[in-house]
């Protein structure tokens, strides 16, 4: 089968590499369809934490974000057969630590994430290995390109836990990637009132506003902290929501946040943060919590797909081939101001 492995830094090929095979517990899947996150990029130009960590190893297949049809089934696989379409959680589960043997596969010590840190096989691939006990269903009134937006939705997901909304509620998410935008779309749906999306280019946040956004707010041409600030009569927002990577975003997004209330990032930063107002934090009772998605999330996040009336897919700015990502991806920089969210097609 062809894979797309990252060599070294800006060098990837496509390799024929053996098709995975479907043992024990194990599927061999199809992927249908695939996303490029923003760590996906980051892989691939070496501009990347965990690879300065040495979390992410080259020669790496990297790719997270996907949807699938099952093609062949393990002989111990449970409740799964061929021409199930699925997706899987993120990390991957070692299936014989004592928590995976009692069941308890989110508690696994040995996970190793798709297409990242500790690398499973990612995506980027004709057909990729899946354990049963990783993988879910898709329903039939969710396509596989809303399916593959499961994945960065569910981190999303992650800033509202422990959160009441009601109409009462303002939610602030800056940043207008496939996170931020997951995060609007999600804010809207769980019940708030208003909705506000600050980014820098006015077509994302267009699309912002389309899939839930009350406001748009261009941070280029407006204060942000002041414009929430003027929103809320002084009080700043019940949640805000940090996507973007900006360490500049971030130190705004606190000062928009309401008193003793939350702000909640799902960005790397890619190095340590100087000048955080921790005083502001302990005076005004605000909690600032990090989120990178959860075991159990991406199951709540497909219900959501199934009942939201509302659709996500128009944050899908670019279409590729499979043929064509290698080709994409040298060139992306151009892409920089209108891509949010790449769908690759096999």
């Amino acid at each position: 089968m062809k894979a797309l492995t990252v060599l070294k830094p800006q060098v990837a090929e496509y390799q024929d590499v053996p098709k995975p095979a479907a043992v024990g517990r194990f599927m061999t899947v199809k992927v249908e369809r695939a996303g490029i996150c923003a760590t996906d990029f980051s892989i691939f130009s070496g501009d990347c934490s965990f690879v300065r960590s040495g979390e992410i190893v080259y020669p790496v297949r990297f790719g997270h974000e996907w949807s699938g049809t099952v093609v062949e089934c393990g002989n111990e696989v449970r409740g799964f057969r061929p021409g199930d379409r699925i997706y899987s959680d993120s990390g991957i589960s070692c299936g014989k630590c004592p928590d995976c043997l009692a069941g308890h596969y989110d508690k696994c010590r040995f996970t190793r994430s798709v297409g990242t840190i500790n690398c499973w096989d990612g995506c980027f691939a004709e057909y990729i290995s899946i354990p049963d006990y990783n993988a879910y269903h898709i329903p039939d009134s969710v396509s596989f390109d809303e399916a593959t937006l499961i994945e960065p939705s569910a981190i999303s997901y992650d800033a509202f836990r422990n959160v009441e909304l009601n109409e009462a509620s303002t939610v602030v998410v800056i940043g207008t990637g496939a996170i931020g935008m997951s995060a609007v779309w999600l804010a809207k749906y769980l019940g708030a009132g208003r909705v506000v999306v600050v980014g820098r280019t006015p077509s994302k946040l267009e699309i912002g506003r389309k899939i839930g956004a009350d406001i748009a707010v261009n941070s280029t041409v407006t204060d942000p902290v002041k414009a929430i600030k003027d929103l809320t009569d002084g009080q700043g927002a019940e949640l805000v929501i940090e996507t973007s990577g900006s360490d500049k975003a971030l130190y705004q997004g606190i000062y928009m946040t309401r008193n003793d209330c939350r702000i909640c990032s799902l960005s790397f930063y890619e190095h340590d943060l100087d000048g955080v107002p921790v005083d502001h934090l302990v005076l005004n009772k605000i909690s600032l919590v990090g989120g990178a998605g959860r075991f159990g999330n991406p199951q709540k996040v497909c219900g959501i797909f199934e009942k939201n009336p509302v659709k996500l897919t128009p944050i899908i700015t670019h279409r590729i081939k499979f043929d064509e990502m290698k080709d994409f991806l040298e060139s992306s920089a151009k892409y920089a101001k209108s891509k949010i969210k790449v769908m690759v097609e096999f």
